[in-house]
């Protein structure tokens, strides 16, 4: 067994040089993000759920975020088996980067060619492994490309069920990869000019069905723990609200109607292309450039979803659009075709306001940086220049009174298993310095404008009392509540890095 598998490894690899060439090349372009600090607000979100879920913190209840469950739960399971650093964040999305390009190299093989393929993952491989596209951070819009090619790899070997089983692993992992696939479904719908209608019903349903088991799977563990209403509420419908900031026309999400307007034409040209006499009629037939143009236009959608010029939204389309570039690279005939599609999907992107990250200093700073010809400090503030300041309150937080080494040190200013609370943008803070938050609200942009969730932060703070409140002076004022809270219950311990540290007063009156 071992013997056979070992034989067939070193026969993919023989045949697979310029594979592997790609993904040696693309681990090499993705090692400075190792040494990265923990400065994406994205990944220290991701990071402090996952931190508090492997204390037993229940997602949605105990700690907020608004996404689909399984970036927090991939971001837990990555610090229990690599350590929770951002480092094992770091390391593991490489790896799946890497699983991704050569199940992507797989998946165009099947739909073109080797050398096709070959261009098309040094063209994915670029544009997610550089900071031009925040390639470089551990985000769900690059996490769920792999269940995506995998859901359409089986797709296309009829495999429906395994593949609606993995489209929901990505919607689960990136709610937008629904977009996927219904792109997917048309394009198997549309079959329906080649194979009896029952047949492709039939295969409709096992999609379907795969879709909705782990979806379903899901409900029963929040419904186990209580926790469903939370679940749906924040994980569903909270999107709604969230994706009307910038997609507001007329009525709520209105824009949202507006933009769908191309996805309604483009799946009803082709259904009357395959289901009217005069569509049949036309020369041609429905196939792969077809479902790739499907394919490019719903991922775009779910780019433009969210209503907000985010760069690493664009991650989206890019496995469509690679194996569109890749296929203009080498054939001459969809040349034309592929170089009109890939220009307006670029110009539409500048137009739409998705600026890429120009950082021509990044692989410089890193090779200073492990050289020792930069400090830890500049290297930080390289990123962001609020990185450093972060990780000094991070150490203060969970440091010694004395000036000593927190691991001597006998008398901490904060428990390893007390909370503290931030009223800020730094949710950093919690991870680096290893202490639970006092409240499932760990933003203040969470909190600003809701009522409710201020109400909850109160009624936290009131029951957990932690040790330590910190206010960041550049942020946003405490709401009058918060503020009244602090006043009354807390001392200034001190000012540092732009933070005020207020400290839980020994004798302060019951609130």
């Amino acid at each position: 067994m071992l013997a056979a598998i070992l034989e067939k490894t070193e026969s993919y690899i023989l045949s697979n040089k310029a594979l592997l060439i790609i993904l040696s090349l693309t681990f090499l372009v993705r090692l400075p993000s190792f040494f990265e600090p923990l400065w994406n607000v994205d990944e220290a979100i991701y990071s402090t759920i996952g931190q508090e879920i492997n204390r037993g913190g229940l997602l949605y209840v105990d700690i907020f975020d608004h996404k689909t469950p399984g970036i927090y739960y991939l971001a837990a399971w990555s610090f229990t088996i690599l350590g929770e650093t951002l480092w094992s964040l770091k390391f593991m999305l490489t790896f799946w980067v890497l699983t991704t390009l050569v199940v992507y190299y797989s998946l165009v093989q099947k739909l073109f060619d080797r050398k096709t393929a070959l261009f098309s993952v040094l063209t994915l491989s670029i544009l997610t492994s550089t900071p031009f596209l925040a390639g470089n951070i551990f985000n769900n819009e690059i996490i769920a490309i792999l269940p995506i090619c995998l859901a359409i790899f089986l797709g296309l070997k009829k495999r429906y069920l395994l593949s609606g089983a993995f489209f929901s692993s990505a919607i689960l992992l990136n709610l937008p990869a629904f977009f996927a696939f219904s792109a997917f479904f048309i394009f198997l719908a549309l079959s329906i000019n080649n194979e009896k209608s029952k047949v492709v019903i039939l295969n409709l349903v096992k999609l379907t069905v795969g879709l909705v088991i782990p979806f379903g799977l899901t409900f029963v563990y929040f419904a186990s723990k209580g926790a469903l209403a939370s679940y749906i509420n924040t994980a569903f419908l909270f999107n709604l609200s969230y994706t009307n900031y910038g997609n507001e026309f007329i009525i709520p999400n209105g824009l949202l109607i507006v933009k769908a307007l191309p996805l309604i034409a483009i799946a009803a040209y082709f259904f009357w292309r395959v289901l009217s006499k005069k569509g049949k009629s036309l020369s041609g037939k429905f196939g792969t450039t077809e479902f790739l143009l499907i394919w490019l236009i719903f991922s775009y959608y779910g780019a433009v979803f969210g209503g907000r010029p985010y760069i690493h939204y664009m991650i989206q389309p890019l496995a469509p659009l690679s194996i569109i570039i890749g296929r203009t690279i080498t054939k001459a005939k969809f040349r034309k075709f592929g170089v009109a599609i890939t220009s307006f999907a670029l110009l539409l992107s500048f137009l739409l306001g998705f600026l890429p990250n120009v950082n021509l200093r990044y692989y410089p700073n890193f090779f200073n940086f492990i050289l020792n010809r930069t400090s830890s400090e500049d290297y930080q503030n390289s990123f962001d220049l609020n990185t450093s300041r972060i990780y000094s309150i991070s150490s203060l937080v969970s440091g010694c009174f004395a000036n000593q080494d927190s691991k001597e040190c006998e008398n901490l200013r904060t428990n390893s298993k007390g909370s503290v609370y931030l009223w800020g943008n730094q949710p950093a803070i919690y991870f680096l310095s290893q202490r639970e938050p006092a409240s499932k609200y760990i933003t203040a942009f969470h909190i600003l404008g809701s009522d409710s969730a201020k109400k909850v932060v109160i009624q936290e703070l009131r029951k957990d009392e932690p040790a330590y409140i910190l206010v960041d002076e550049f942020g946003p004022k405490p709401f009058p509540e918060l503020d009244s809270l602090i006043k009354r219950r807390y001392n200034l311990f001190a000012a540092s890095e732009g933070y005020k540290i207020y400290v839980l007063g020994k004798n302060s009156q019951a609130f």
